[in-house]
């Protein structure tokens, strides 16, 4: 991987020496202290994992990346009582908000200002991978007396996603479902969709251009997780599973079945099923519409319950698990769990005693079950699941059934590929729009998609 470890490499250092570097990606949260603090903290023979200056304690530094005021809240209390167990270790804990955490870990990585620990998510962990940043765990978590205790489907996706090696501890994972609007069903007399075939039809009976009002809502702006879900259901994986590629490598996805599929899904647009706006709609669009009831269905995953508990209120919303096909199988995007990494900021030989240490102690029960209840993901540590708040939730049961029903399949996506991310962010976000206008037929689309994932694939293999 020399050549995609350069690219990395020059994009971290580009987007170190950027002068908008408090930009980012989306989200929410205002705590946080800068890299460059952690900078002179280290200049300071403060540095994290290093002694302090009675030399009594190794500091193990924490960035959680998506802080907000009750996040902190949080983890500042955890972290003083832990702190008080402790005389070996002082675990400090520095919220960084969404908005700002790729452009600081960047910096981090180009200035060598890395913490011990940060949380990051699925879709990123192989990027920071690439660039030679985190500490592969395996070891360590062998060595865990209670690492049978973190769900064993969740453990092993993120294996998948590393290639066949850990690369973090998962602490919670988003669940793909779908939500539905319980007062609009209750008043039409709807009975929530299992199939996709029934879905259509629901799509079509409610769909009333004229009144500005439908059954579904359509994500037309990075479709990805949605429309892939949709196209491995109804193709039932084209006798691959959830495989992207053949034995050979090449990419499967513009077989028949897939093009029938696409047409299907493509065809609710063109059908004037949704709203013309569809083809634009991003997250915040198709939460609009679902929340406003223009539409009385949506696919995303858990992590939205708070969008619908603030625009439809408690009891008006409900979940169900994701559409199936005619053989009852349905097929979703591969576990989307959310990590703590330990950074390789000791070098490769480094100690990372500490650091671990704490990430043992942030996939704990106590920690998960308070972290969890707010941020609507689905805890990890199995223990979890006995605790009263799991149990009594409306919708966290259906989680932990979905992962563990045989007729749940897992896509695999290939976020080994150091290009997927831009493929489905990009091309296919463009190509799917083209198809819904009727600018680019579906299997011209499945076909530039076959083509590039096989090359990025080959490409793979070829540097390994």
């Amino acid at each position: 991987m020399k050549r995609t470890m350069r690219r990395m490499a020059a994009a971290v250092l580009t987007a170190a020496m950027a002068g908008t570097l408090l930009g980012g990606c989306g989200g929410t949260g205002t705590q946080g202290t800068t890299a460059a603090a952690s900078s002179a903290e280290k200049d300071n023979g403060g540095s994290t994992q290093a002694a302090d200056t009675n030399k009594e304690k190794q500091v193990v530094e924490f960035w959680y990346c998506s802080a907000n005021e009750n996040a902190t809240a949080l983890f500042e209390k955890l972290f003083e009582e832990y702190n008080a167990e402790h005389d070996d270790y002082e675990f400090k804990y520095v919220g960084i908000a969404n908005k700002d955490a790729k452009d600081k870990l960047a910096m981090a990585i180009a200035t060598d200002t890395m913490p011990d620990v940060f949380s990051t998510g699925f879709n990123s962990i192989m990027q920071y991978v690439a660039q030679d940043a985190v500490v592969p765990v395996d070891s360590y978590f062998e060595e865990w007396e209670d690492s049978d205790k973190l769900a064993k489907e969740v453990v092993d996706s993120l294996r998948r996603i590393g290639g066949g090696t850990l690369y973090a501890f998962p602490y919670a994972y988003n669940q793909d479902i779908s939500w539905y609007n319980k007062k609009m069903f209750e008043e039409n007399g709807i009975q929530v969709p299992v199939t996709q075939k029934e879905f259509l039809k629901l799509c079509e009976e409610y769909a009333d251009p004229g009144a500005g009002t439908y059954f579904f809502s359509l994500r037309g702006n990075l479709p990805y997780d949605n429309l892939l879900a949709w196209l491995f259901t109804y193709a039932d994986g084209a006798g691959y599973g959830g495989s992207y590629f053949d034995d050979n490598n090449n990419c499967i996805i513009n077989k028949p079945e897939f093009v029938e599929a696409l047409d299907a899904y493509a065809d609710i647009y063109k059908n004037h099923w949704v709203s013309g706006d569809c083809v634009n709609n991003g997250f915040n669009e198709m939460v609009a519409e679902f929340g406003s009831g223009t539409a009385q269905y949506i696919m995303h995953n858990s992590s939205s319950r708070p969008s619908h508990e603030s625009n439809l209120g408690e009891g008006n919303y409900g979940v169900s698990k994701s559409l199936a096909n005619d053989e009852g199988r349905y097929y979703n995007s591969a576990l989307q769990s959310l990590l703590f990494a330990v950074s390789k900021k000791n070098g490769d030989d480094g100690d990372y005693t500490g650091a671990v240490e704490l990430c043992k102690f942030l996939t704990s029960e106590k920690v998960l079950s308070a972290l969890c209840q707010f941020l609507g993901s689905v805890p990890v540590n199995t223990e979890c699941y006995e605790a009263d708040w799991f149990k009594n939730d409306e919708f966290m049961p259906l989680y932990q059934e979905i992962l563990e029903d045989e007729k749940h399949q897992s896509i695999q996506n290939p976020y080994w590929l150091p290009d997927y991310f831009t493929f489905i962010q990009n091309e296919m976000t463009t190509d799917f729009q083209a198809v819904l206008l009727g600018e680019m037929s579906s299997q011209e689309a499945l076909d530039h998609w076959a083509e590039t994932l096989t090359g990025y694939q080959k490409e793979y293999l070829e540097q390994e």
